[in-house]
């Protein structure tokens, strides 16, 4: 097993399209952190009347969705890289049981999205923080140790997104049809679902991909994902 997560580690590493997915991650940051600086020049040009309409919002919560789907595609092309390469039957041939080379992929995938999501969010959420919590801003008038939590649920979220695409991309074996998928999931659902009545609207979209802080579910979507994949993996020829 060691050797197969080298080897997916090694693939993963090697092809352009990590290091494409990656710098866009870090851009994100680069973006959040102008805004932060943009949020406060205008918080400082606003008259008090105006400071007041503010209710809450944060640099995170911005770019949150930018880093979600980012890491979507680093899973889709995990597998459909070499789904489209035929490199998947050198990998299987290599290593034949196919659920163990998936689980390693799985593992390199989820440490990778873990790892950005953290270095992107804590380092912004922090130049936010210093930038905006001085000023009264709204959003960041809660102390660090309150807002940890949540920054590290959410570069959890992006691991389990990331996982997501994953398994799509393993079930679909192409790239415009997993990232498709993925988007609908991320984006689309979630507009629809702001049309039904109260209080269903909020009881569904709390579950949906991109706004899940239950543990349970999240974890439903990773079984689920890496199950479909795992039957698709095993059942159909490469």
């Amino acid at each position: 097993m060691n050797g197969i997560l080298v080897s997916e580690w090694l693939k993963m590493r090697s092809v352009r399209s990590t290091r494409f997915v990656l710098a866009a991650v870090l851009g994100t940051a680069v973006l959040g952190m102008v805004l932060a600086w943009a949020w406060g020049q205008t918080w400082d040009g606003m008259s008090p009347e105006g400071r007041t309409r503010l209710t809450s919002g944060s640099i995170e919560d911005t770019t949150a969705p930018l880093i979600q789907l980012c890491l979507a595609v680093l899973g889709v092309l995990a597998i459909t890289g070499e789904y489209s390469t035929g490199l998947i039957r050198t990998s299987l041939t290599v290593a034949p049981r196919r659920v163990t080379v998936l689980g390693a992929k799985a593992a390199v995938a989820a440490v990778v999205a873990l790892l950005a999501g953290l270095l992107v969010t804590l380092p912004t959420y922090f130049v936010a923080h210093s930038i905006l919590a001085d000023r009264g801003f709204p959003g960041y008038a809660r102390p660090i140790s309150a807002e940890l939590p949540g920054l590290i649920h959410s570069s959890v979220l992006v691991m389990v997104i990331a996982l997501v695409g994953l398994g799509l991309g393993t079930v679909f074996r192409s790239t415009a049809g997993a990232l498709f998928t993925v988007v609908a999931l991320l984006f689309i659902l979630p507009i629809f679902v702001r049309f039904l009545p109260g209080p269903w609207d909020d009881r569904v979209s709390s579950v949906l991909l991109p706004n899940v802080t239950n543990p349970l579910v999240s974890a439903a979507y990773v079984v689920v994902a890496l199950g479909a994949a795992a039957i698709s993996i095993r059942r159909k020829d490469v």
